[in-house]
């Protein structure tokens, strides 16, 4: 017999229905209450999983209804009802890395990214997100930063860089997502697209240790890119707030040598070395180097 359930919130109405062929699957169409426009559907099936009832569930919005919070306001409702009336016990979800609008609603909903390596690097491949019913719904922002080191540890770049990309929708003026989003695209090689992302994690006042690694990073890039001029300048700016740090010491130096300032170049770097090395017979002469660095167009004759 077919079972009708019908849902309400604040701009909907949700009508479901099961499959009236005896499968394990139900159907929720959207209406919308004020004149009954249908933006989309969910549609929830059982999936076979080992010891706990799994269902999967997918979200479909009419392309004229996109970004208008449906899915965000219909899901909740429809998440509730499958665990409380239908007896699931956890829900998946699976989500290409080119689908952002998908990828935020997952976020926003505190779905949990599954992670799994793959033997490749695979753009396409779907994401999997999990939700158990101990895990409040809500429609604040969750950002889960553990899955983007995940991802990324696995060489999982295109998979990173969308989920990151979810979380900057949701929140554009974040300085660690704009950070993260920046070492997406640094992974990808994509620098020219890293800078304005370095730039604006700096500029919203992203905190330490991030911050000193994003004046690296947009150090390093702005040089890779050409831009030595600029490169000269975050670096300086970088070393003014963290005087002993060794990479934004070197970097310096390279950038340095492209201004054809090599004289300031070797010497800085050969100060760095020293600083920082452990190696016995380079420490023995440590004074020696120093001397030398700072004088490297200089020459004695004994006399």
């Amino acid at each position: 017999m077919t079972v009708s359930m019908t849902l309400e919130t604040k701009r909907l109405r949700i009508q479901g229905a099961d499959d009236p062929s005896g499968q394990d699957a139900y159907t929720f169409k959207l209406f919308r209450s004020d004149d009954g426009a249908v933006p989309g559907t969910v549609i929830v099936s059982a999936l076979h999983r080992p010891d706990i009832r799994t269902a999967h569930v997918h979200c479909q919005i009419n392309p004229l209804f996109l970004r208008q919070g449906y899915a965000t306001e219909a899901l909740p409702a429809v998440l509730t009802f499958v665990f409380t009336r239908l007896d699931f016990q956890q829900i998946e979800a699976f989500i290409h890395p080119d689908n952002e609008p998908a990828l935020a609603i997952a976020s926003r909903l505190g779905l949990q990214f599954r992670y799994s390596v793959l033997p490749d690097e695979q753009p396409c491949h779907p994401l999997t997100f999990v939700y158990h019913p101990s895990v409040n719904i809500s429609s604040e922002v969750h950002f889960d930063f553990a899955a983007v080191s995940r991802l990324r540890q696995a060489k999982q770049y295109h998979a990173t860089k969308a989920l990151v990309a979810s979380y900057l929708h949701q929140a554009p003026d974040d300085p660690l997502i704009h950070y993260q989003m920046a070492w997406c695209h640094d992974n990808l090689g994509e620098e020219a697209a890293a800078v304005p992302h370095y730039v604006a994690a700096i500029e919203l006042g992203l905190p330490e240790p991030d911050l000193q690694e994003a004046y690296v990073g947009l150090g390093s890039t702005y040089r890779a890119l050409g831009r030595y001029d600029n490169a000269y300048q975050t670096l300086t700016e970088g070393l003014v707030h963290f005087p002993n740090h060794a990479a934004l010491q070197t970097f310096l130096a390279l950038t340095l040598h492209n201004l054809d300032r090599s004289a300031e170049a070797i010497e800085r770097l050969i100060g760095t070395l020293v600083d920082t090395t452990e190696n016995p017979e380079i420490r023995a002469y440590g004074s020696a180097l120093r001397f030398y660095a700072s004088r490297v167009n200089e020459t004695w004759d004994g006399n």
